[in-house]
């Protein structure tokens, strides 16, 4: 079970901060031992979508989940593959769709997937 624990756009914004156009969130998620922390950042200009995050094994702090195939999904046609680095750490770019699927494919163990519909809250620009 993918469970929430913390969205950066469940929180209010700062006081004379505009809440609508907001190009950069930050989500923590929970899966069996797995912890993944997010990053999405949406860069306009070239219609794409910036992920950065980090997957942890809290059963097993000390030992990074390096090497873990992580896949990012525009939900339609564009899909880019990455690997986790030495520190459980990855870094994708995909089209800005709107939505985005995550997909983690663990040693050992069954894959899951992130869903994530209108991902930054906003429509992509449609160049």
């Amino acid at each position: 079970m993918i469970e929430l624990l913390f969205d950066s756009f469940s929180q209010p914004a700062r006081p004379g901060m505009r809440s609508s156009g907001m190009s950069i969130r930050q989500m923590l998620y929970r899966v069996d031992s797995y912890q993944i922390d997010l990053q999405l950042e949406a860069h306009p200009e070239r219609n794409l979508l910036v992920v950065t995050g980090q997957l942890l094994d809290v059963s097993q702090p000390e030992v990074a989940a390096r090497s873990v195939q992580v896949t990012l999904s525009d939900g339609k046609e564009s899909a880019v593959n990455t690997m986790t680095n030495e520190f459980g750490e990855f870094r994708g770019e995909v089209k800005n769709s709107g939505d985005l699927d995550l997909s983690f494919l663990v040693r050992g163990g069954k894959p899951f997937v992130i869903f994530l519909r209108s991902a930054l809250g906003i429509q992509p620009s449609s160049h």
